[in-house]
């Protein structure tokens, strides 16, 4: 019967206690027929368990801020940094900084800032603008026009209303977003096969001479994402905010997400590089939520649990090899 098929979203969603009612007597269903899989559902249930439930129901900005300007006088304030280097097996390195925020002159008033393998950064601008900075990411602006930004990696943006003066953001690949008060996520790393838009609150318009002609407007809760190859703009609603905003928290998060897909995040992220031999392992989706200080053998250890596959080191490329 269809109603005893299940997919491991619905599976994970039931057991993390964060199903909805038609979901829950869909998989107690499940559970007490013949096409019941025991192997499959005790692996998502060791997968939640290694994984500590880290989700949380909301994430508000207004504290997150609020945190952040208690901590860190941004503008005038230099601070040391401080790097840990976290060594597994003698080669996967991540930089965890614990510093404040950085500025690199490459003009007399050009202003950059940026994020090491493994860090984020809370970026107060003098508009009122709080930029938070993921991993690996990079945005650059003139000190006079804080409200242009220059942006390659990821970065979650909340913007102070300014009905004269638009707030822009521009991708590597010529993609703008522009907003006048609003919050919303970038992804733009240049090794990515996409560019990705997330609106929160507010409205933005998406422009690229490079892909597309026509301006597209975004309302809350919309994604947009641009596969590079063909400049395609694809759009969908997101249907879980923090997993947008986990990275925000020092955390890489994935929900039914293909293996391919992790491995770009771990790569941009964290400098760890992913392989795959076996092909079709590399379109397995998986859902789970690690610190980014988690060493990468105990992540791809939690991911084996709910998927065959094996693994190993290569030594002379520093590449985990997914077999």
């Amino acid at each position: 019967m269809k109603d005893n098929i299940v997919d491991e979203a619905e599976i994970w969603a039931y057991v993390s206690e964060q199903a909805d009612e038609i979901t829950r007597a869909k998989v107690e269903r499940w559970k007490n027929s013949n096409g019941f899989d025991e192997q499959l559902f005790n692996s998502i249930v060791k997968l939640y368990r290694a994984t500590k439930n880290p989700f949380e129901e909301t994430i508000d900005m207004a504290e997150e801020k609020a945190k952040f300007f208690s901590s860190v006088n941004p503008i005038d304030r230099k601070r040391h940094r401080i790097q840990k280097v976290l060594k597994y097996a003698a080669v996967v390195v991540l930089f965890i900084s614990i510093a404040g925020i950085t500025y690199q002159n490459l003009s007399s008033n050009s202003i950059t800032i940026e994020t090491g393998y493994g860090e984020e950064r809370q970026v107060a601008l003098s508009d009122g603008s709080v930029v938070w900075l993921n991993a690996g990411s990079k945005i650059s602006f003139e000190e006079d026009a804080p409200r242009t930004i220059q942006l390659s990696g990821e970065a979650f943006f909340e913007v102070s209303k300014d009905k004269t003066r638009p707030f822009t953001v521009e991708t590597p690949d010529n993609v703008v977003v522009k907003a006048l008060g609003t919050s919303f996520n970038v992804k733009a790393y240049p090794e990515n096969t996409y560019l990705e838009t997330t609106l929160l609150t507010g409205k933005v318009e998406v422009s690229s001479e490079r892909y597309f002609e026509e301006k597209i407007i975004m309302l809350p809760n919309d994604n947009i994402r641009i596969a590079k190859a063909d400049g395609i703009p694809i759009k969908s609603i997101i249907q879980n905010k923090q997993q947008v905003l986990a990275w925000r928290s020092g955390k890489i998060r994935f929900e039914n997400t293909p293996f391919k897909s992790i491995a770009s995040d771990l790569s941009n992220q964290l400098n760890v590089k992913l392989v795959f031999e076996n092909k079709s392992i590399a379109g397995s989706r998986f859902t789970a939520s690690f610190d980014k200080s988690t060493p990468v053998e105990e992540m791809l250890e939690v991911l084996k649990a709910s998927k065959n596959f094996e693994y190993h080191l290569n030594q002379r490329t520093n590449e985990w090899v997914i077999k």
